[in-house]
């Protein structure tokens, strides 16, 4: 049996190591929203400054700054289709003094398209939805195909005759395309190009014979009769193309789909932190200056609770691993 003394000196070092171990936690990791932040936050962005994604977390970023009094710095981390970001947001602390301001792709796509991206979506929380911008699909002005159910009757019956441009291999254009394939037997060539203008430009010259393509850049071409928009994969018309029909309007619901802006987090961050950013930054969308900007771009401010968004992350990741799994489409 241990000595009474040798006993109290145990039991006063034990409690003295849970003691320091506990101030340790604390300053690694804020245990509660009243502790955060404690100094700069570093808000990565997936993309190049100039872009929707950079102006959008420049925005959070200024209004999170004044309501939380902290700078919250933009580091642009560009490259490998949002890659370079999510692998330094999960090698950074998980305290939420590093954010990542990204699209859908860094959940949805890359881990689908890579055997090893050099993280996972487990690694990763949602913190906040900014908004979703659904696509139009276009088709050339001079395009025969006056209708959706026009293109795919002709797509059942000609096998690959139809030629689809997309903004690259693994996009969201092309996965979008390959998703009304899945969902109504049509076929197609993809035709990737590096990026959405050239696309575009391939469209109005007449050729390719169809284009999925962010709802801002192809409504001006649209109003302006450059191209034909069929569609919209959104759930609801666009105000700004009023006229252009949803796809489940035309019956094919399953055709429905957005690129999407996030803020996302290390899947470690504290919850009480995620929860008051998640607070925080749903009410900076509503402001006028944001709500401006992702209308603007063809989106919808889309708030959501921290349960509600990392549910949406994992149901969309599911529903592009039905369309990419059949086609083995790597980027490896």
């Amino acid at each position: 049996m241990m000595p009474a003394g040798l006993r109290r000196v145990r039991s006063f070092a034990l409690a003295a190591a849970a003691s320091l171990m506990a101030l340790l936690g604390a300053t690694a990791a804020p245990a509660s929203a009243q502790e955060y932040p404690q100094r700069a936050v570093r808000v990565l962005v997936s993309f190049p400054a100039g872009g929707t994604t950079d102006i959008l977390a420049r925005l959070v970023s200024e209004h999170l700054a004044r309501r939380l009094n902290q700078p919250f710095v933009v580091e642009n981390r560009a490259g490998a289709g949002t890659v370079i970001a999510a692998q330094a947001l999960v090698r950074a602390p998980a305290d939420g003094h590093t954010l990542l301001v990204t699209t859908g792709t860094t959940t949805s796509f890359m881990p689908l398209l890579h055997s090893n991206p050099g993280y996972t979506p487990e690694q990763i929380t949602g913190v906040a939805m900014l908004g979703c911008s659904p696509l139009a699909l276009d088709v050339p002005a001079n395009s025969p195909f006056r209708s959706v159910a026009d293109l795919v009757a002709f797509g059942r019956a000609n096998q690959n005759r139809l030629n689809a441009a997309t903004q690259g291999a693994g996009a969201i254009s092309h996965l979008v395309a390959e998703l009304l394939a899945s969902s109504t037997g049509l076929t197609f060539t993809p035709v990737h190009f590096a990026g959405s203008a050239p696309g575009l430009n391939a469209t109005v010259a007449g050729q390719v014979d169809f284009y999925f393509d962010g709802v801002s850049t192809s409504a001006p071409l649209i109003q302006a009769g450059r191209i034909r928009g069929l569609a919209v994969t959104s759930e609801r018309r666009m105000p700004n193309l009023p006229d252009v029909p949803t796809m489940t309007e035309l019956g094919f619901p399953a055709v429905t789909a957005c690129a999407w802006y996030g803020v996302l987090a290390h899947s470690g961050t504290p919850a009480p932190v995620v929860a008051l950013l998640n607070r925080e930054i749903n009410s900076i969308i509503q402001e006028p200056a944001l709500r401006e900007r992702l209308t603007r771009d063809g989106a919808e401010p889309t708030p959501m609770g921290v349960a509600e968004l990392n549910r949406f992350m994992a149901e969309d990741r599911e529903k592009w691993r039905r369309v990419v799994a059949p086609l083995n489409i790597r980027m490896d």
